[in-house]
């Protein structure tokens, strides 16, 4: 599994960094940087916990664009829901994928 070098949140793309050895050794494993336009990711993190975390750092991102600030308990349960909410539904991605595959100016893929 490869997670992008780049995510667009609202239009706006993110580069996908690592984080610091520093900041690994202190046991973060994953920081959004609004103001540079990046995620950083502990690089050791096994799949399931490097999505989680994007996942996490990505609410991060959404909830200053929206609110100016951000909440660390509710960016947790945001991005265990939609992480846990992928795994369990499948067919959901599916679904994007074939949405994706349209022509644009088709309905729905705009």
């Amino acid at each position: 599994m490869q997670i992008p070098d780049e995510l667009v949140i609202f239009g706006r793309s993110y580069k996908i960094l690592e984080v610091s050895p520093i900041h690994v050794s202190e046991g973060v494993l994953g920081l959004a940087s609004y103001r540079e336009g990046a995620i950083y990711l502990d690089p050791s993190l096994d799949p399931a916990l490097s999505l989680n975390t994007v996942w996490h750092e990505a609410v991060h991102i959404a909830q200053q664009d929206m609110l100016g600030t951000t909440d660390e308990d509710q960016a947790r349960w945001l991005a265990l829901f939609v992480h846990n909410f992928l795994i369990h539904n499948p067919a959901m991605l599916e679904c994007y994928s074939s949405l994706l595959s349209r022509a644009p100016g088709t309905a729905l893929a705009d």
